[in-house]
């Protein structure tokens, strides 16, 4: 397919059912709410990590039901990843220290929970039937949003495989859709990289430190 029949193609299925569009939406939201309001571990893991899984599997099977077996594949990784961190994972969910963080975490979590591309909606609308957990973009910008949120406890594979991820599809959409707001992908790949490699090189340091 040309690149506007892949447009075509992903309009269709943003629009393909309104109500799936909600339903993930409110699963982000849990996701969210569980960073800051649950204490038990094990809850906070089960509904972040699962929420997580969820939006990548969801995009992974409508990637199936249309017929699009590069998203299929890639987002079968993803939620493959986050299934592995629910089951096994060890790390404690801890939201970032930095305020900073988390103001812009939350900012492109709004993002892409608004995304006002392919819905034909108005803005209020979008807030609710954006295609987060149905196109790639928008559910890349959400869950790398969120995984930035928790960035002291993340995985380190799981979020270095999800960047990749969101640093292919960005390319992909700005240069060859065209559709100039992945730019906010890129550019959250970017700072998220950058805040977390950083970090990893702090506490390797202060690991040297307090072994000498």
């Amino acid at each position: 397919m040309n690149a506007q029949e892949i447009l075509n193609y992903l309009e269709l299925l943003a629009n393909n059912s309104l109500w799936v569009n909600f339903s993930m939406h409110v699963l982000a939201l849990m996701a969210l709410i569980s960073v800051f309001v649950v204490t038990k571990e094990y809850l906070k893991r089960w509904v972040f990590q699962g929420t997580v899984s969820i939006l990548f599997l969801s995009v992974a099977i409508n990637a199936f039901i249309f017929g699009n077996p590069f998203h299929m594949v890639t987002f079968s990784l993803l939620a493959i990843t986050a299934l592995v961190q629910l089951f096994v994972g060890k790390e404690n969910i801890r939201r970032a220290e930095s305020r900073w963080i988390t103001a812009i975490a939350l900012s492109f979590i709004f993002i892409g929970l608004w995304y006002p591309e392919f819905v034909d909606k108005n803005a209020l609308m979008l807030m609710v039937v954006s295609p987060v957990g149905v196109i790639p973009c928008p559910t890349l910008l959400t869950t790398i949003g969120l995984l930035m949120l928790i960035m002291p406890s993340v995985s380190r594979f799981q979020f270095v495989i999800t960047i990749i991820m969101g640093i292919v599809y960005g390319v992909i959409g700005v240069f060859v859709f065209k559709v100039y707001l992945d730019i906010t992908l890129l550019i959250l790949v970017l700072y998220a990289s950058w805040i977390y490699f950083r970090n990893s090189s702090q506490a390797k340091a202060k690991t040297v430190l307090c072994s000498s």
